[in-house]
C-alpha cells in the first residue's frame, strides 16, 4: 500500500497520478526547472494566484522527471507537501517511509534519510523551487550549479548526515552557507539546528549574512563552540540586520542568561558583552525621551522585562564581572519594585522570588560562623552613615530578603551578637540570673542613670543588646502603668486645665518626658533609615500614628492650661463648658492614644516563638481590613444617600393613631443619622419599623394617608444593603483574612525569623542603649561631645563615623575588604561546583538544601 503522502510516477496511470498531485498541491505553486528533482522543504508559503495553470505545469514536470530518470538510470521520488511537513522536523528526529520507483517500475519502501539507508547512498538530484511569498520576494532553496558540490544538495546532505560530502560541498562553494530554505533558515542555521555543524565549523567565522540570528540559534542549542567560532576576532552589530525569527530587542547574551547557561554567558562576558540595566518606567533622561519617540510602549516594556529576566538569572550574576552577587541581587530587587507595572506585576514578583534564591544559596555555602559573620558585616550597599554592626542585614531587611534572613547561619550570627556577654546564660547559677534581671527591671532607673553618668564604666551590661531589650520592655510597662494611674486617679469632675494635685502632675510630666524621649529615638531611626525605609515595619508606622495622637493631646492640654491661666475659672461645672473645650479634646485624644499604647505591647511579644507568628498574622490582616473598610464606606454612603433622599421629605410629619401621636422617625431624615443608623445596623438587626413613612391625615374623618411606594422602596433598599454588606462582603472579608492568616502561618518560621531579625537589629543601635526617659540624658551628654568633635576636631575625625548617642563609638576608616572579596570568590566556586555535581549525579547524590532551585547549568 503506497502511503498517501508519496506518489510514484507511472506512465500507465498518468492521469490518475496527475490528478492526485493536483489535489495534494492545489494550494501551493511551484515553478520547477527542467533538469532537477527537488526534495521539498518542511513548509511552504501559500500562493495567491496562478491556480489555473497549475495542472498543466504538473504534467510537464512529470514528463521531464520521467525522461531524466530513464536517461540517468536512477531512482526518483516525488514528495508532497504534507509528507515533507511531517517528515522534516526542527531537529530531524522523525523519520517517515517513502516510496521509491526504479526504472523498472519496482517500488520499495525506505526510511527517509535514515543512517545506512541505501536510498541516501544514491545520488539525489534536487529541483530548485522558487516560491513567491506575500511580499513578492524570491527565496531560493538552492543555487543552480549542476554536477557541482553547491547548494543544490546541501540541505539533503545535512539531513542524511553525510558530513564528508557536506564539507566538500561547502569547501567548493562557501557562499552556499548563505542560502535559505523556504522557512528562511540558512544552511549554517539549519546545520546548527540538526546538530551537524562540524563540517562547516571552519567557515563559521566568515559568515556575515544574518549573523545575529545564527548566533541566537546556536545559543538556543547550547553550542558554545559554534558561538565562539561565529564571534572569532569580531563583534556582531545588533542593529545591522532586521531579525526574521527573533524579536528585535533580544541579544545573544540575554537569551543565554535567560536559559541559565553558565558557560555560554561566560563566553559572552569574556568577549565584552553585558546586559544593560534598563531605565525605570518614569525615567526622563534624554536617552529615554529619544527611545519613546522612536519606539512604542509595548516594545519598551518588553525590552525592560526581557532585560530583567536575563539580569535576574543566577548564572549571569555569578560571572566575574560581579564581585558581589549578593548586593547585586538585593539592588535588582529594589529596582524591580520601582520598574514594576501593574500589567506585568506577577512576572516581576516571580523574577524577584527567583532572584532571592541566589543570596540564600551563597550563605548556605558558608562553612563556619566566621565566614557568615564576614558576609553580614560587609557595608557595600548600606545607607551612608549607617552605624549598625551588620550593614548587609540592614540591606536584606530593606529589600525583603526573608529567605536570606531566615537562614540558620544568619540567625546564628545575629543571635550571638544579640546575647553579647549574656551568651553564658545557661552556664551561670540561678542567683546570677536573678541579679542580671533585677538590674535591668526593678533597678533600671538607677542603673541606667549610673551608666550614663559614668560613661558606661559601671553596669557595662547595657552594652549587651538583650539587656537593652529587657530594660526597654520594663520601661514601657512602667509607662503603661502611669497611664492607668493617671486615668483612674479620682479628682474633681469640674476641673479644667492642669491637674490640681502633685501625684497626677508628676505622672503627666513623666508621660510627656517619656514620649519626647521616645520621639528622639524614632527620629534617629528616620535619619539613619530614611522615611520610606522607616515605615517598613508595622510598629514604626504605628508609633508614628500613636505619637501624632499624643502630640495633639499635648497641644490640647497646653491650650487648656493657658486658657485657665489667662482667664481663670479653673473649676466650673461641665454644663457651662464649651462643646469643643480644649480639656474635652485632651480627654478624647488621650483616651484613644492610651488604648493604642496598650496594643504596642505586642511588639515585645513578637520575640517569643509562641506569640510571634500570631502577632504577625494579625498585622497582615490589617491590610485586608483597610481594603474592606474602603469598600464599606462606599456602600454605606451610597445607601445612606438614597434612603435619606426618600424619607427626608416626611421629616416632622405626625399622625394620630388610637389616641396616640406618632411622629416620623428621625433615623433617615438626615445624611448623618442615616449613616449612623446603617453603621450600627451592620452589627445587629435592621428593624423595618424604623423605616416607617409618616405622611399625615386629611379630610373631616382624619384618615391617615399611606405612601406604600416610598415605604416599599425604603425597605427594599435596606434589604439590599443587608444582603450586600453583611451577607456577601462581610463573609468575603472573613474568608480573605483567613487565607492571609493561613499563608503567614504556613511560612511562620520564615516570617517570624524576618521580624525577629528586625527587632534584634534595632537593639544593636546605640540609640537604644538606655531606655526612655533616661535616654534624653544620654543624648544630652554624648550629643554635646559629638557636636564638639564635629565643630572643633574635624581633621582628627574626618574619616571616622561618630555617634551622637555614644561618644565611645568610633568606626574604622573604610578600606578595601580583601577578606570579603576572597570569601565571595570561594563561595561562588563552592556554589558552582556543587551545582555541577547535582547536574551530573542528580539531586540525590549530594544533598544541599536550596541548590536545586537555582536555574544554572553548564556550571563547569
Amino acid at each position: 500500500m503506497i502511503p498517501p503522502e508519496t506518489m510514484p510516477y507511472n506512465s500507465s496511470d498518468h492521469e490518475a497520478t496527475d490528478m492526485t498531485l493536483l489535489q495534494a498541491l492545489f494550494k501551493r505553486e511551484m515553478l520547477m526547472p527542467v533538469d532537477n528533482l527537488f526534495h521539498v522543504p518542511q513548509s511552504m508559503v501559500y500562493i495567491r494566484s496562478h491556480l489555473r495553470n497549475l495542472h498543466k505545469k504538473m504534467k510537464d514536470v512529470h514528463d521531464r522527471i520521467k525522461q531524466q530518470a530513464m536517461r540517468e538510470q536512477e531512482d526518483y521520488v516525488i514528495y508532497t507537501t504534507d509528507a515533507v511537513q511531517r517528515g522534516l522536523t526542527l531537529h530531524g528526529k522523525e523519520q517517515y517511509n517513502s516510496q521509491t520507483v526504479t526504472q523498472n517500475g519496482q517500488s520499495n519502501e525506505k526510511p527517509y534519510c535514515g543512517k545506512g539507508d541505501e536510498a541516501c547512498n544514491q545520488q539525489t538530484v534536487l529541483i530548485t523551487i522558487v516560491v513567491m511569498d506575500e511580499d513578492n520576494q524570491t527565496s531560493t532553496s538552492a543555487m543552480d550549479a549542476k554536477g557541482k558540490g553547491d547548494a543544490r544538495d546541501v540541505f539533503n546532505l545535512i539531513d542524511c548526515g553525510k558530513e564528508d560530502e557536506l564539507a566538500n560541498c561547502v569547501n567548493k562553494n562557501p557562499s552556499v552557507l548563505d542560502s535559505e530554505n523556504v522557512n528562511r533558515f540558512t544552511v549554517a542555521q539549519y546545520a546548527i539546528l540538526r546538530k551537524k555543524w562540524k563540517p562547516i565549523l571552519k567557515w563559521l567565522p566568515k559568515i556575515e549574512y544574518r549573523l545575529k540570528e545564527t548566533i541566537l540559534i546556536a545559543v538556543l542549542g547550547s553550542e558554545v563552540k559554534v558561538v565562539a567560532a561565529l564571534l572569532k576576532d569580531r563583534r556582531y552589530d545588533a542593529n545591522s540586520e532586521l531579525p526574521v525569527l527573533f524579536p528585535n530587542h533580544l541579544t545573544p547574551i540575554m537569551v543565554a542568561a535567560q536559559m541559565g547557561n553558565y558557560k555560554m554567558i561566560k563566553l559572552f562576558v569574556e568577549m565584552g558583552y553585558t546586559v544593560p540595566i534598563p531605565h525605570r518606567a518614569g525615567c526622563i533622561c534624554n536617552e529615554c525621551e529619544m527611545e519613546k519617540n522612536h519606539k512604542d510602549d509595548v516594545s519598551i516594556t518588553l525590552l525592560r522585562l526581557d532585560s530583567y529576566k536575563a539580569l535576574c538569572n543566577p548564572a549571569y550574576l555569578l560571572q566575574d564581572i560581579f564581585p558581589d552577587p549578593i548586593i547585586e541581587s538585593f539592588m535588582l530587587c529594589r529596582e524591580m519594585d520601582k520598574c514594576m507595572d501593574s500589567i506585568n506585576a506577577d512576572t516581576y514578583n516571580k523574577l524577584k522570588e527567583n532572584l532571592r534564591r541566589l543570596p540564600t544559596a551563597l550563605i548556605l555555602c558558608c562553612q563556619t560562623e566566621e565566614e557568615a559573620a564576614v558576609l553580614l558585616k560587609e557595608s557595600q550597599g548600606a545607607p551612608v552613615g549607617s552605624l549598625t554592626a551588620f550593614p548587609r542585614v540592614s540591606v536584606a531587611i530593606d529589600t525583603d530578603q526573608k529567605d536570606f534572613l531566615s537562614d540558620p547561619r544568619c540567625l546564628t550570627v545575629l543571635k550571638k551578637k544579640f546575647k553579647g556577654e549574656w551568651a553564658d546564660w545557661n552556664g551561670i547559677s540561678n542567683s546570677e540570673k536573678v541579679a542580671r534581671i533585677v538590674v535591668h527591671t526593678v533597678g533600671y532607673p538607677i542603673t541606667s542613670l549610673v551608666n550614663v553618668l559614668t560613661n558606661g564604666k559601671v553596669f557595662k551590661s547595657y552594652s549587651t543588646p538583650v539587656a537593652r531589650f529587657i530594660s526597654f520592655a520594663t520601661s514601657y510597662v512602667i509607662f503603661l502603668m502611669c497611664l492607668v494611674a493617671f486615668t483612674q486617679y479620682k479628682e474633681r469632675r469640674d476641673l479644667r486645665g492642669a491637674p490640681d494635685n502633685l501625684f497626677k502632675t508628676i505622672i503627666i510630666c513623666y508621660v510627656w518626658i517619656f514620649l519626647f524621649s521616645w520621639f528622639t529615638i524614632s527620629w534617629t531611626d528616620v535619619i539613619q533609615l530614611g522615611f520610606r525605609r522607616f515605615l517598613y515595619s508595622w510598629w514604626r508606622w504605628y508609633d508614628l500614628i500613636l505619637m501624632s495622637m499624643y502630640l495633639l493631646a499635648f497641644n490640647a492640654f497646653m491650650n487648656s492650661w493657658l486658657e485657665v491661666k489667662h482667664h481663670g475659672q479653673r473649676y466650673a461645672h461641665r454644663v457651662h463648658w464649651d462643646p469643643y473645650h480644649p480639656t474635652l479634646l485632651f480627654e478624647v485624644l488621650f483616651t484613644f492614644a492610651s488604648v493604642m499604647a496598650s496594643w504596642r505591647l505586642f511588639y515585645f511579644f513578637q520575640v517569643f516563638r509562641m506569640y510571634g507568628p500570631v502577632v504577625i498574622s494579625i498585622g497582615r490582616c490589617v491590610k485586608d481590613i483597610l481594603i474592606f473598610m474602603s469598600m464599606f464606606v462606599v456602600i454605606i454612603g451610597s445607601f445612606a444617600l438614597g434612603l435619606n433622599y426618600l424619607i427626608e421629605h416626611y421629616k416632622g410629619n405626625v399622625v394620630l393613631r388610637d389616641g396616640k401621636l406618632y411622629e416620623q422617625p428621625t433615623f433617615m431624615t438626615s445624611i448623618e443619622s442615616a449613616i449612623r443608623y446603617l453603621y450600627w445596623a451592620w452589627y445587629g438587626y435592621l428593624d423595618p419599623e424604623r423605616l416607617e413613612v409618616v405622611v399625615g391625615q386629611f379630610g373631616p374623618d382624619k384618615e391617615e394617608t399611606k405612601h406604600h411606594l416610598v415605604q416599599s422602596a425604603a425597605e427594599l433598599l435596606s434589604a439590599l444593603y443587608y444582603i450586600i454588606l453583611v451577607v456577601s462582603l462581610l463573609n468575603l472579608m472573613i474568608s480573605i483574612m483567613s487565607n492571609t492568616a493561613a499563608a503567614v502561618l504556613e511560612n511562620s518560621e520564615k516570617e517570624w525569623a524576618y521580624v525577629l531579625s528586625q527587632i534584634w537589629m534595632e537593639f544593636f543601635d546605640e540609640c537604644r542603649m538606655i531606655p526612655p526617659p533616661f535616654s534624653l540624658l544620654q543624648l544630652l551628654i554624648h550629643g554635646i561631645v559629638y557636636i564638639f568633635r564635629r565643630l572643633f576636631q574635624r581633621k582628627k575625625y574626618k574619616d571616622v563615623r561618630l555617634s551622637a548617642w555614644n561618644m565611645n563609638y568610633k568606626s574604622e576608616p573604610e578600606e578595601s575588604d580583601d577578606e570579603y572579596e576572597n570569601l565571595m570568590v570561594k563561595l561562588k566556586h563552592r556554589l558552582l561546583g556543587r551545582r555541577a555535581l547535582e547536574e551530573k549525579f542528580g539531586k540525590e547524590a549530594i544533598i544541599i538544601t536550596g541548590m536545586e532551585t537555582l536555574n544554572i547549568y553548564n556550571a563547569i
